[in-house]
């Protein structure tokens, strides 16, 4: 796993390799794209080691922000 100065001096490199190669417009969506390929990783990881999180929970969690109004705010 990497260190969050190795992920910073990585993107550091990224947007100056992009920048030279007169890239710019596409270095966000080059950065989101490894910044979700390094979470699909390590949520496959975590369901290969029996890691999981029940979906009954997640339904119950999102309801309770629906009731409570969480995503109302969230919108504003």
């Amino acid at each position: 796993m990497e260190t969050a100065t190795e992920i910073v001096a990585n993107e550091t490199e990224i947007k100056q390799a992009m920048t030279a190669l007169k890239l710019d417009g596409w270095i966000d969506d080059l950065l989101d794209e490894i910044e979700l390929n390094r979470r699909l990783k390590s949520s496959l990881e975590q369901a290969d080691r029996g890691e999981t999180y029940p979906i009954e929970e997640l339904k119950k969690q999102v309801m309770e922000k629906f009731t409570n109004g969480y995503y109302k705010r969230c919108l504003k």
